[in-house]
Protein backbone atom coordinates (compact mmCIF):
# COMPACT_ATOMS: atom_id res chain seq x y z
CA UNK A 1 0.00 0.00 0.00
CA UNK A 2 1.12 3.34 -0.85
CA UNK A 3 0.47 6.97 0.42
CA UNK A 4 1.89 10.55 -0.71
CA UNK A 5 0.72 13.57 -0.09
CA UNK A 6 0.75 16.53 -2.49
CA UNK A 7 4.22 17.87 -0.43
CA UNK A 8 6.10 14.80 -0.53
CA UNK A 9 6.35 11.67 -1.97
CA UNK A 10 7.22 8.78 0.34
CA UNK A 11 8.41 6.02 0.33
CA UNK A 12 6.10 2.99 -0.58
CA UNK A 13 4.76 1.06 2.47
CA UNK A 14 4.98 -2.23 0.89
CA UNK A 15 6.56 -4.26 3.34
CA UNK A 16 8.03 -7.04 2.18
CA UNK A 17 10.79 -10.01 3.76
CA UNK A 18 11.06 -13.32 5.47
CA UNK A 19 13.14 -14.21 8.67
CA UNK A 20 14.53 -17.19 10.20
CA UNK A 21 12.16 -18.68 12.56
CA UNK A 22 14.91 -18.67 15.45
CA UNK A 23 14.88 -14.96 15.71
CA UNK A 24 11.52 -13.23 16.88
CA UNK A 25 8.74 -14.30 19.10
CA UNK A 26 6.92 -16.93 17.72
CA UNK A 27 2.52 -17.31 17.47
CA UNK A 28 1.24 -20.19 19.32
CA UNK A 29 -0.10 -23.03 18.07
CA UNK A 30 -3.71 -22.05 17.63
CA UNK A 31 -2.74 -18.57 16.46
CA UNK A 32 -0.08 -20.36 13.64
CA UNK A 33 -2.58 -22.21 12.53
CA UNK A 34 -5.28 -19.46 11.77
CA UNK A 35 -2.34 -17.30 10.40
CA UNK A 36 -1.40 -20.13 7.73
CA UNK A 37 -5.41 -20.49 7.29
CA UNK A 38 -5.18 -16.47 6.09
CA UNK A 39 -2.12 -16.90 4.33
CA UNK A 40 -3.70 -19.72 2.17
CA UNK A 41 -6.60 -17.28 1.48
CA UNK A 42 -4.04 -14.10 0.63
CA UNK A 43 -2.53 -16.50 -1.80
CA UNK A 44 -6.17 -18.09 -3.29
CA UNK A 45 -6.53 -14.72 -4.19
CA UNK A 46 -3.10 -13.65 -5.65
CA UNK A 47 -3.82 -16.69 -7.48
CA UNK A 48 -7.40 -16.55 -8.92
CA UNK A 49 -8.49 -13.01 -8.67
CA UNK A 50 -9.81 -12.47 -12.56
CA UNK A 51 -9.00 -8.98 -14.08
CA UNK A 52 -11.90 -6.70 -13.44
CA UNK A 53 -13.49 -3.34 -13.05
CA UNK A 54 -15.59 -1.32 -10.64
CA UNK A 55 -16.97 2.67 -9.78
CA UNK A 56 -14.60 4.54 -7.32
CA UNK A 57 -15.38 7.53 -5.81
CA UNK A 58 -12.57 9.18 -3.84
CA UNK A 59 -12.25 12.53 -1.36
CA UNK A 60 -8.98 13.66 -0.30
CA UNK A 61 -8.77 16.40 1.68
CA UNK A 62 -6.28 18.68 3.67
CA UNK A 63 -6.83 19.59 6.94
CA UNK A 64 -5.44 22.35 9.52
CA UNK A 65 -6.38 22.50 13.36
CA UNK A 66 -9.18 20.52 12.18
CA UNK A 67 -10.70 22.60 9.49
CA UNK A 68 -11.13 21.76 6.32
CA UNK A 69 -8.14 23.36 3.75
CA UNK A 70 -8.48 21.72 0.53
CA UNK A 71 -10.58 18.67 -0.80
CA UNK A 72 -10.83 17.36 -4.02
CA UNK A 73 -13.01 14.59 -5.65
CA UNK A 74 -12.76 11.82 -8.04
CA UNK A 75 -15.07 9.84 -9.65
CA UNK A 76 -13.68 6.60 -11.75
CA UNK A 77 -13.49 3.91 -13.48
CA UNK A 78 -10.98 1.42 -11.24
CA UNK A 79 -9.21 -1.14 -12.74
CA UNK A 80 -7.62 -4.12 -11.44
CA UNK A 81 -5.57 -6.11 -14.67
CA UNK A 82 -3.83 -9.66 -14.19
CA UNK A 83 -0.62 -9.76 -15.85
CA UNK A 84 0.28 -13.42 -15.42
CA UNK A 85 0.87 -13.38 -11.42
CA UNK A 86 1.13 -9.72 -11.33
CA UNK A 87 -2.34 -7.65 -10.60
CA UNK A 88 -1.39 -4.07 -11.70
CA UNK A 89 -4.22 -1.11 -10.91
CA UNK A 90 -5.37 1.68 -12.98
CA UNK A 91 -8.39 4.29 -13.37
CA UNK A 92 -10.13 5.99 -15.89
CA UNK A 93 -11.59 9.41 -14.46
CA UNK A 94 -14.79 10.54 -15.38
CA UNK A 95 -15.50 13.52 -13.08
CA UNK A 96 -13.27 16.03 -10.48
CA UNK A 97 -15.62 17.79 -8.05
CA UNK A 98 -18.25 17.28 -10.05
CA UNK A 99 -17.60 18.56 -13.74
CA UNK A 100 -16.78 15.71 -16.04
CA UNK A 101 -13.01 14.84 -16.79
CA UNK A 102 -11.40 13.08 -18.74
CA UNK A 103 -7.54 13.84 -17.51
CA UNK A 104 -4.85 11.28 -16.96
CA UNK A 105 -3.09 13.58 -14.20
CA UNK A 106 -4.74 13.94 -11.02
CA UNK A 107 -3.72 16.70 -8.79
CA UNK A 108 -5.21 15.64 -5.48
CA UNK A 109 -3.55 16.87 -1.62
CA UNK A 110 -3.02 13.03 -0.98
CA UNK A 111 -2.99 10.05 -2.59
CA UNK A 112 -2.91 6.69 -2.09
CA UNK A 113 -2.64 3.18 -4.12
CA UNK A 114 -1.57 -0.76 -3.45
CA UNK A 115 -5.12 -1.47 -1.56
CA UNK A 116 -6.13 -3.92 -4.16
CA UNK A 117 -2.71 -5.45 -5.19
CA UNK A 118 -1.25 -5.72 -1.99
CA UNK A 119 -3.01 -4.92 1.29
CA UNK A 120 -3.18 -8.55 2.32
CA UNK A 121 -0.13 -9.92 1.01
CA UNK A 122 2.54 -7.55 2.74
CA UNK A 123 1.52 -8.40 5.88
CA UNK A 124 -0.40 -12.00 5.72
CA UNK A 125 1.19 -13.78 3.24
CA UNK A 126 3.74 -16.90 4.32
CA UNK A 127 6.91 -15.74 3.01
CA UNK A 128 6.31 -12.26 4.77
CA UNK A 129 5.22 -13.88 8.13
CA UNK A 130 8.60 -14.23 9.97
CA UNK A 131 8.83 -10.35 9.42
CA UNK A 132 6.35 -9.55 12.27
CA UNK A 133 5.06 -10.31 15.36
CA UNK A 134 1.18 -11.42 15.62
CA UNK A 135 -0.40 -11.24 19.02
CA UNK A 136 -4.32 -11.35 19.88
CA UNK A 137 -5.97 -8.42 20.37
CA UNK A 138 -8.29 -7.42 22.78
CA UNK A 139 -8.19 -3.70 23.54
CA UNK A 140 -11.46 -3.06 21.91
CA UNK A 141 -14.37 -4.67 21.14
CA UNK A 142 -14.91 -6.87 17.96
CA UNK A 143 -18.44 -8.03 16.27
CA UNK A 144 -19.55 -11.81 17.29
CA UNK A 145 -17.73 -14.38 15.13
CA UNK A 146 -14.61 -12.50 14.32
CA UNK A 147 -11.24 -12.14 16.33
CA UNK A 148 -9.09 -9.24 16.07
CA UNK A 149 -4.92 -9.37 16.28
CA UNK A 150 -2.31 -6.96 15.84
CA UNK A 151 1.13 -7.39 14.12
CA UNK A 152 4.53 -5.37 14.76
CA UNK A 153 7.57 -5.39 12.41
CA UNK A 154 10.78 -6.88 14.26
CA UNK A 155 13.12 -5.15 14.77
CA UNK A 156 16.02 -8.17 14.48
CA UNK A 157 14.87 -8.81 10.97
CA UNK A 158 15.33 -5.23 9.92
CA UNK A 159 18.99 -5.87 8.70
CA UNK A 160 17.93 -9.48 6.82
CA UNK A 161 18.23 -9.01 3.07
CA UNK A 162 14.27 -10.26 2.69
CA UNK A 163 13.00 -7.94 5.03
CA UNK A 164 15.13 -4.83 4.21
CA UNK A 165 12.28 -2.67 2.80
CA UNK A 166 10.34 -3.11 5.88
CA UNK A 167 10.02 0.18 7.65
CA UNK A 168 11.38 -0.07 11.62
CA UNK A 169 8.31 1.28 13.66
CA UNK A 170 5.74 -0.98 11.54
CA UNK A 171 2.43 -1.83 13.63
CA UNK A 172 -0.63 -2.97 12.27
CA UNK A 173 -4.27 -4.81 13.28
CA UNK A 174 -6.27 -7.03 11.64
CA UNK A 175 -10.07 -8.61 12.44
CA UNK A 176 -10.53 -12.30 10.92
CA UNK A 177 -13.99 -14.10 10.39
CA UNK A 178 -14.01 -17.24 12.19
CA UNK A 179 -15.80 -18.76 9.84
CA UNK A 180 -14.12 -18.32 6.73
CA UNK A 181 -10.90 -17.01 7.96
CA UNK A 182 -11.35 -14.00 5.50
CA UNK A 183 -9.89 -10.30 7.04
CA UNK A 184 -11.94 -7.34 7.06
CA UNK A 185 -10.89 -4.57 7.79
CA UNK A 186 -6.65 -4.55 8.06
CA UNK A 187 -4.58 -1.56 8.73
CA UNK A 188 -1.05 -0.16 8.97
CA UNK A 189 0.51 2.58 10.65
CA UNK A 190 3.97 3.59 9.45
CA UNK A 191 6.89 6.70 9.87
CA UNK A 192 5.46 8.90 6.52
CA UNK A 193 7.74 11.89 7.16
CA UNK A 194 6.66 14.44 4.98
CA UNK A 195 9.30 17.29 3.77
CA UNK A 196 11.69 18.15 6.70
CA UNK A 197 9.27 17.03 9.35
CA UNK A 198 9.76 13.44 10.34
CA UNK A 199 7.02 13.18 13.27
CA UNK A 200 4.80 12.29 10.67
CA UNK A 201 2.79 9.32 10.64
CA UNK A 202 0.87 7.59 7.72
CA UNK A 203 -2.11 5.19 8.62
CA UNK A 204 -4.08 3.31 6.14
CA UNK A 205 -6.84 0.91 6.00
CA UNK A 206 -8.72 -1.55 3.88
CA UNK A 207 -12.06 -2.79 4.53
CA UNK A 208 -13.01 -6.20 2.53
CA UNK A 209 -16.34 -7.33 1.64
CA UNK A 210 -17.41 -10.53 -1.01
CA UNK A 211 -17.64 -10.09 -4.25
CA UNK A 212 -19.13 -12.57 -6.97
CA UNK A 213 -17.38 -12.34 -10.18
CA UNK A 214 -18.60 -14.90 -13.04
CA UNK A 215 -20.30 -17.16 -10.08
CA UNK A 216 -16.98 -17.59 -7.69
CA UNK A 217 -16.68 -15.30 -4.55
CA UNK A 218 -13.33 -12.99 -3.94
CA UNK A 219 -13.23 -10.66 -0.74
CA UNK A 220 -12.20 -7.48 -2.45
CA UNK A 221 -11.95 -3.76 -0.86
CA UNK A 222 -14.83 -1.68 -0.33
CA UNK A 223 -13.74 1.11 1.18
CA UNK A 224 -10.12 2.13 1.02
CA UNK A 225 -9.04 5.05 3.50
CA UNK A 226 -5.56 6.59 4.87
CA UNK A 227 -4.60 9.46 6.58
CA UNK A 228 -1.78 11.18 8.51
CA UNK A 229 -0.92 13.12 11.48
CA UNK A 230 -1.13 16.64 12.44
CA UNK A 231 1.98 18.33 13.50
CA UNK A 232 3.17 21.60 14.14
CA UNK A 233 4.67 21.96 11.05
CA UNK A 234 2.74 20.12 9.08
CA UNK A 235 -1.34 19.66 7.75
CA UNK A 236 -2.95 16.31 8.10
CA UNK A 237 -4.28 14.47 4.90
CA UNK A 238 -7.47 12.08 4.73
CA UNK A 239 -8.18 10.05 1.75
CA UNK A 240 -11.26 7.95 1.04
CA UNK A 241 -12.42 5.74 -1.35
CA UNK A 242 -15.21 3.57 -1.65
CA UNK A 243 -15.78 0.94 -4.47
CA UNK A 244 -19.12 -0.35 -6.28
CA UNK A 245 -20.36 -2.42 -9.18
CA UNK A 246 -18.19 -5.20 -9.59
CA UNK A 247 -18.01 -6.83 -12.77
CA UNK A 248 -15.13 -8.93 -14.76
CA UNK A 249 -13.29 -7.28 -16.92
CA UNK A 250 -12.54 -9.53 -20.40
CA UNK A 251 -10.31 -7.50 -23.30
CA UNK A 252 -10.59 -8.63 -26.25
CA UNK A 253 -8.07 -8.49 -29.59
CA UNK A 254 -9.20 -9.08 -33.59
CA UNK A 255 -6.46 -10.47 -35.67
CA UNK A 256 -6.06 -8.96 -38.95
CA UNK A 257 -4.10 -11.20 -42.33
CA UNK A 258 -0.91 -9.97 -43.14
CA UNK A 259 -0.48 -7.78 -46.14
CA UNK A 260 1.17 -9.30 -48.74
CA UNK A 261 5.06 -8.39 -49.80
CA UNK A 262 3.76 -7.69 -53.15
CA UNK A 263 1.84 -5.03 -52.00
CA UNK A 264 4.80 -3.09 -50.64
CA UNK A 265 6.41 -0.16 -52.22
CA UNK A 266 9.31 -1.68 -54.73
CA UNK A 267 12.82 -0.03 -54.50
CA UNK A 268 13.58 1.63 -57.76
Amino acid sequence: MRLSSAFARTSPACLIGCFAVALGQQPTPALDQLLSRVEDNTEQYKATVPSFLCDEHITSQELRDGKLKHETTIDALFRVTRSGETLEESREVKAINGEPSSTKKLNMPISFSGGFSGALAKFLSAERRECFDYRPDTSAPVSPGTEAFTFTAREAAAKQPACSTIQPGTTGRFVVDSATMQVSPIERTVPNPIGRDQSVLGTAAVDFAPVNLNGKSFWLPSTVAAFTTETPKTSAFRFTAKYSNYHRFTASSTILPTTSDSTQPQPR
